[in-house]
């Protein structure tokens, strides 16, 4: 099998469907690729949800930290790496 040149359906642009590509579609009856590489990524990403970081502090020792965690929403201490590790050398952890 020779290599493919395809146009995206959304974007336009051309992208190269190689043979080990096809290969593999073949042999799993997958149709080939209608859309880029990158609009392929977007459309897998966009199913997982959007991450926020946000800056905070954490509420220990007051170290300035960036959390995934909404301070103004957690319903529990937000923690800098050291302050958590250190949590977890003194307490059970839960099983």
């Amino acid at each position: 099998m020779a290599d493919i040149t395809q146009t995206c359906t959304q974007c336009g642009k051309k992208f190269l469907i190689i043979d080990q590509e096809q290969e593999f579609l073949k042999k799993k009856t997958l149709p080939l690729p209608t859309l880029c590489p990158t609009d392929r990524q977007a459309r897998r990403l966009a199913g997982r949800g959007e991450r926020t970081l946000h800056k905070t502090t954490c509420q220990e020792c007051g170290a300035t930290m960036i959390a995934s965690y909404d301070p103004a929403k957690a319903t529990s201490k937000i923690l800098c790496k050291t302050c958590y590790l250190k949590y977890f050398e003194t307490h059970e952890m839960v099983s």
